[in-house]
C-alpha cells in the first residue's frame, strides 16, 4: 500500500466509483458479496488497491501545500522534478503566525527558498505533507509568498 486505507465513511462517499472500479477488475456484485463474506484478505487487499487508485488520482492534481505554525509558513510547489519551498520564519520567539498578520510582522521575517529532488513519488511526497498537517492552497496564495522572497532578495542586494 502507498497511502493508507479510505475510512468507512470515505469508501460511502465513493460507494459508485469503488463499484466501477470491482466491475473494472472483472467483480461483480453477486461475487464481491461472496468475497467480503468468504475472503476476507481478498476483498481488504482490493479495498486497498481501490484505495490507492483514489489517492493517486487526488494527488496527482495538487500543486500547491502550506504548512502554519506558531514558528513560520511553509509553501510548497509541486512541478514534475522536484519541490519548490518557500519559507517565512521570525527571530522573534513572540510572534505566532497563526494569529499574527503578515503586515504586522513584516520588518521581522526571514524569507528563503530552496528545491529539493522528489525521495519518493511526487504523490507520496504530498500525501506525507498533508499527513503531517500541510493544507492545499492555490496558485495565488504560493505566488505572494515568492513575490514576497523575491522582495527580500532585491533587498539584500540593494
Amino acid at each position: 500500500m502507498k497511502y493508507r486505507v479510505l475510512t468507512k465513511e470515505e469508501l460511502l462517499e465513493l460507494e459508485e466509483d469503488f463499484k466501477h472500479f470491482l466491475i473494472a477488475n472483472g467483480i461483480y456484485d453477486d461475487e464481491w458479496v461472496k468475497i467480503n463474506k468468504e475472503d476476507q484478505k481478498k476483498a481488504i487487499e482490493l479495498v486497498e488497491l481501490f484505495s490507492d487508485v483514489v489517492f493517486d488520482k487526488a494527488l496527482k492534481k495538487i500543486k500547491f501545500l502550506e504548512h502554519i505554525t506558531p514558528q513560520g509558513i511553509n509553501a510548497f510547489f509541486f512541478p514534475d522534478n522536484e519541490v519548490v519551498l518557500i519559507g517565512i520564519i521570525s527571530a522573534n520567539k513572540e510572534i505566532d503566525f497563526t494569529k499574527d498578520t503578515l503586515n504586522k510582522l513584516k520588518q521581522e521575517l526571514n524569507i528563503f527558498r530552496t528545491t529539493k529532488p522528489y525521495f519518493k513519488s511526487r504523490e507520496e511526497e504530498i500525501f506525507d505533507l498533508l499527513e503531517t498537517g500541510c493544507s492545499i492552497i492555490d496558485e495565488e496564495r504560493f505566488k505572494k509568498l515568492e513575490l514576497a522572497y523575491t522582495y527580500s532578495t532585491q533587498q539584500l542586494k540593494n
